[in-house]
C-alpha cells in the first residue's frame, strides 16, 4: 500500500478486498489492507458481491462516503468517476488473482495519469510477490 498511495503520489486512497475463496483471510476480514481511505466493511462487501456477479457498472459504486459512477468496465478491471462531490476524481478497481485493489483519485490528477499508475503499481506488486 505505502507504494502505491502517499505524499506526492497519484492516488490518494487505496484497498485490498479479497474477491476468492482460495484469497488468504477471506471471511476472516472483508478488508484486507486500506490506506487514505476509510472503507466500511457493509461497501466492501457490496462491491465485492457487484464485481463477482459482473453487476459492478449497473449501479452507483459507494466507497468511504463517496459516490462513483463505473464508465469503464474492461477484462480484469473497471474505472469510474465521482459523482458525490464537485471535485473532480475517480476510481479504479483491479482484479489481481484473488484479489480486487481499489484505487481512488481526485484533481488535479487525471483519470490518464491515475489508471495507468494503478496498472503499474498492481503490477509491480504481483511481481514482488513473486520474487
Amino acid at each position: 500500500m505505502g507504494t502505491l498511495v502517499g505524499p506526492g503520489r497519484v492516488v490518494v486512497g487505496a484497498a485490498v478486498l479479497p474477491i476468492a475463496p482460495e484469497a488468504p483471510g477471506v471471511r476472516k476480514s472483508v478488508i484486507l489492507a486500506q490506506k487514505g481511505i476509510s472503507l466500511r466493511v457493509p461497501e466492501a462487501t457490496a462491491l465485492v458481491e457487484a464485481v463477482m456477479e459482473g453487476r459492478v457498472h449497473r449501479d452507483y459504486v459507494n466507497v468511504a462516503g463517496q459516490q462513483y459512477l463505473i464508465t469503464t468496465v474492461m477484462e480484469s478491471s473497471y474505472y469510474g468517476k465521482c459523482t458525490s462531490t464537485p471535485t473532480v476524481g475517480g476510481i479504479a478497481l483491479v482484479k489481481m488473482g484473488p484479489f480486487l485493489v481499489l484505487a481512488v483519485w481526485v484533481e488535479p490528477t487525471t483519470a490518464a495519469q491515475a489508471i495507468p499508475y494503478v496498472h503499474r503499481s498492481v503490477d509491480d506488486l504481483v511481481a514482488a510477490m513473486g520474487a
